[in-house]
């Protein structure tokens, strides 16, 4: 693996394209929203990704009865783990025991629910252990420059970092794709836009991935505030079921837009188990829905 130490200053692109209020909200969306909210309780998604699809469903509004915190080191402020047992590299059940990954899904909640604390705590660990946020291949495990960066905007904090950075060159899978989304959602919640670069990543994204609601939210709330391409997707009874949570029998991923729309990911599967709807909240969020 090859690795530099870049110095780098980042600055968003010039132009700022601005969001679009729907042209309407859909009264099936809200009432499928609001039985999710209230179906699932606890903690979201498996065990050792549950910070982040937690984190996302509670900045849709979900998951009310979680406190995001408990998977914050009490002893080491800022320091974040995968789950509330914070035991997941100690038990061999993930690689690492967080990821940025999971702290990509973290920033805009903690930045949307007014978090200045615990944002400036993430900074100030970050910056004591070099931008290596906790145990495991480096990979998984360091803060990025424009990650960095865009927690730097939101504790009003610029300056200056040192930091390795993997290069890598290689094509983006679907869950890959799904974190620039999320960095461009946070993007649009700290500066009010996304930059015409952005923008335009996000238009090939979507137009790839016609069936992927959160692309197809993001975009179109700052194309023109159509979401008629969202709905069609949320209002679908075969991926999101009106009077119940969806279940492995419905198709088989739970959160379907980190995963590109292809049969084994979008399709029906012999597991048992029920769905927590976070990839429903999510994109019905984004679009302004609900």
């Amino acid at each position: 693996m090859k690795h530099i130490i870049l110095s780098v200053m980042l600055f968003s692109s010039c132009g700022k394209h601005e969001a679009k209020k729907p042209h309407g909200v859909d009264l099936a969306v809200v009432a499928k929203a609001s039985l999710y909210k209230s179906l699932h309780k606890g903690w979201a998604h498996s065990k050792c990704d549950s910070l982040g699809f937690t984190a996302l469903g509670k900045l849709a509004g979900g998951m009310s009865d979680v406190t995001i915190t408990d998977a914050e080191a009490v002893a080491e402020p800022g320091r974040w783990y995968r789950s509330p047992e914070q035991d997941c590299f100690d038990l061999g059940q993930s690689a690492s025991d967080i990821s940025k990954d999971m702290l990509v899904m973290l920033l805009p909640y903690l930045f949307a629910s007014g978090d200045q604390a615990n944002l400036k705590e993430m900074y100030q660990y970050g910056k004591s252990k070099g931008w290596v946020m906790g145990r495991g291949p480096i990979s998984r495990t360091i803060i990025t420059p424009p990650i960095i960066y865009k927690l730097q905007v939101m504790i009003n904090k610029v300056e200056p970092v040192s930091v390795p950075v993997e290069i890598l060159s290689v094509a983006k899978a679907g869950f890959e794709k799904h974190l620039d989304v999320i960095n461009w959602m946070t993007e649009a919640l700290v500066n009010g836009g996304l930059s015409t670069s952005d923008y335009e990543q996000l238009r090939q994204y979507s137009e790839a991935e016609p069936r992927n609601a959160l692309m197809s939210a993001l975009y179109h709330k700052f194309k023109d505030g159509d979401q008629t391409l969202t709905l069609e997707i949320l209002l679908d009874e075969t991926l999101f079921p009106k009077d119940r949570l969806p279940t492995p029998r419905d198709r088989c991923e739970e959160y379907l837009w980190q995963r590109d729309s292809a049969p084994k990911d979008w399709a029906p599967c012999d597991k048992e188990g029920t769905h927590d709807g976070v990839d429903f909240l999510i994109a019905a969020y984004v679009a302004g829905l609900i």
